[in-house]
């Protein structure tokens, strides 16, 4: 706080009529961040919900001090608005309430847990060279191709060019599953939820 009061030319103890605390305050900016995210309308619900997602991230990338502070903060007006807005969509998809409630956690953790290993790792390779792709060949360089083959190709992937961000791709088969675990739960409601996971590992 006192870094900050010297930033903006006042007194510290100023600050302290506007906010209680520095946790207040860095909720503030975490709900102002939000502010940014699209909320569309629920048209398409299980669209609305892939635009938000999409959205979410897109945001938290411009301000990368916000994911991590993201999951420490009370949520605020913004985050309520996008919170309730994602619930309504999955709710007017028609998946059945509890399909509907762990769906909204793997898509809200995919978005937060991604962006932070994105962030993450971009700023350890930040650190460490301003070369990735040659970081990644040193890596492999250290790297028994005989035992660990697979690895070593999905690297050469990455310095290949053949791959790029997953985060979407990811989503989608979120979405999908979503979308198929809730059928089979209309279909025969009296599996439950345990049981049709059941099933998809057995199968």
């Amino acid at each position: 706080m006192r870094n900050l009061a010297d930033v903006l030319g006042y007194k510290v103890m100023a600050l302290y009529n506007h906010v209680g605390n520095k946790d207040e305050l860095c909720g503030l900016m975490v709900d102002t961040v939000a502010r940014d995210i699209d909320l569309p309308p629920l048209e398409s619900p299980m669209e609305t919900v892939r635009a938000i997602a999409v959205s979410t991230r897109a945001v938290l990338v411009q301000h990368p001090w916000a994911a991590e502070l993201w999951l420490r903060h009370i949520p605020g007006p913004a985050r309520f608005a996008m919170m309730e807005r994602l619930l309504v969509a999955l709710d007017a998809s028609d998946l059945p309430p509890d399909i509907a409630h762990h769906g909204f956690h793997a898509v809200t953790n995919h978005v937060i847990g991604y962006t932070l290993q994105e962030l993450g790792m971009t700023a350890g390779q930040a650190t460490v060279t301003d070369d990735p792709e040659q970081l990644a060949r040193d890596v492999m360089a250290g790297v028994d191709p005989e035992h660990f083959a697979h690895t070593v190709a999905h690297i050469q992937q990455h310095l290949d060019g053949e791959t790029s961000s997953s985060f979407e791709f990811v989503l989608d088969l979120i979405l999908d599953g979503l979308h198929t675990v809730g059928g089979r739960h209309r279909s025969d409601p009296g599996r439950g939820e345990v049981g049709m996971v059941a099933d998809q590992r057995a199968g």
